[in-house]
């Protein structure tokens, strides 16, 4: 036997439930071999588990569920009733409030940066034309466009939570 094993309430409960392997009950029959003191234990645990098989097992009269769902239904409807009412959830709404500004701002800030008045009208003679991804990226239109996706997602993912947090609110009432 190993001298660093140690035995343990639930691997005591385990050994009398018969759980362990044969190698973990070897090693646990040497320790109680060894330690008078968790034999008295295991024996504690088989009368209890002698006692709870003596015990005669009740059968729920008819309509035992019935009541029982009952009674956690009208439990539930006195919760709801007594709960206090709960207002708009006013940080969503700041939060959304704070993204439409940004969204009206993108769209400031893109018109008094001015949109370039004229677009190129000539197609280049050459099948690949270079282009010039500094100047692309660079534009004021790109950059605000940009954000202002950016930002329309974000009030994406606010709507998203909203329909949810209804929808959870509205299964919570039923």
């Amino acid at each position: 036997m190993e001298n660093n094993f140690f035995l343990t309430e639930d691997m005591l409960w385990d050994y009398a439930d018969d759980f362990l392997s044969a190698a973990d009950k070897a090693k646990v029959d040497g320790y109680l071999q060894q330690h008078p003191e968790w034999r008295g234990r295991l024996d504690l645990i088989l009368s209890e588990k002698r006692a709870f098989t003596a015990l005669s097992l009740e059968t729920p009269d008819a309509g035992f569920a019935e009541r029982v769902m009952t009674a956690w239904v009208s439990e539930q409807a006195h919760g709801r009733a007594t709960a206090p009412e709960k207002g708009p959830d006013r940080m969503i709404y700041l939060i959304s409030a704070v993204f439409g500004l940004f969204i009206c701002s993108a769209l400031v800030f893109m018109f008094l940066q001015g949109i370039p008045a004229q677009l190129p009208v000539e197609v280049p003679a050459v099948s690949l034309p270079e282009v010039n991804w500094g100047g692309i990226f660079g534009t004021p239109v790109f950059q605000y466009g940009l954000y202002f996706v950016l930002t329309l997602l974000a009030l994406k993912v606010v709507e998203k939570y909203l329909h949810q947090r209804q929808m959870l609110d509205k299964l919570k009432m039923q």
